[in-house]
């Protein structure tokens, strides 16, 4: 892991609404003066298309300061390397003056998570991840711990207010790590 970044990672399994989620992420952010860029995992084998309507270009929509989409070796930022691991794609984000970087995928990576569940069959992700900080789901999840944050689907205004704070403690932190 990369130190004196800000990193959050968004991570579910298919049409869980992840894209929608970053895209709000990054927007709350963005409207609370905060530099944010996205980087995403393109899961879906092949090289990414960053064409109209793609996630990332609804990321730079959004107010992404850097869209990336990553898949099959290829990072979509005209940038190609074999095998791309997630810290060397936030190593060359690292140097664009960016608060935040928020990722959506990487499941099996240690930065901070928030897990969206689509339903019960999908809480085996809570299991094959780690340094799962929050989780929206449609359902109350019972085994959560102390440390894990619970929203409902229906609860995104105060997952905005958990959010922003996080934001801002973990630019805090960072920035005191810095100086």
């Amino acid at each position: 892991m990369l130190k004196d970044l800000s990193v959050i990672q968004v991570v579910g399994f298919k049409n869980s609404g992840k894209t929608s989620l970053v895209c709000n992420m990054i927007r709350w952010a963005a409207e609370s003066g905060i530099s944010v860029s996205s980087c995403k995992h393109h899961g879906h084998g092949g090289k990414p298309d960053m064409v109209e309507g793609t996630d990332s270009t609804l990321h730079k929509r959004a107010g992404a300061t850097i869209a990336g989409v990553e898949g099959d070796g290829m990072l979509q930022l005209a940038i190609s390397k074999r095998d791309w691991q997630l810290d060397d794609i936030l190593s060359i984000y690292s140097y664009m003056k960016t608060d935040l970087i928020i990722v959506e995928g990487y499941k099996r990576e240690r930065y901070p998570k928030i897990v969206l569940l689509r339903n019960q069959s999908d809480r085996r992700i809570l299991q094959e991840t780690e340094n799962v900080i929050a989780v929206i789901a449609p359902f109350p999840i019972e085994e959560q711990k102390e440390t894990i944050a619970y929203f409902s689907k229906d609860g995104m205004k105060e997952f905005e207010k958990w959010y922003l704070l996080w934001v801002q403690a973990s630019l805090k932190k960072e920035r005191g790590a810095r100086g």
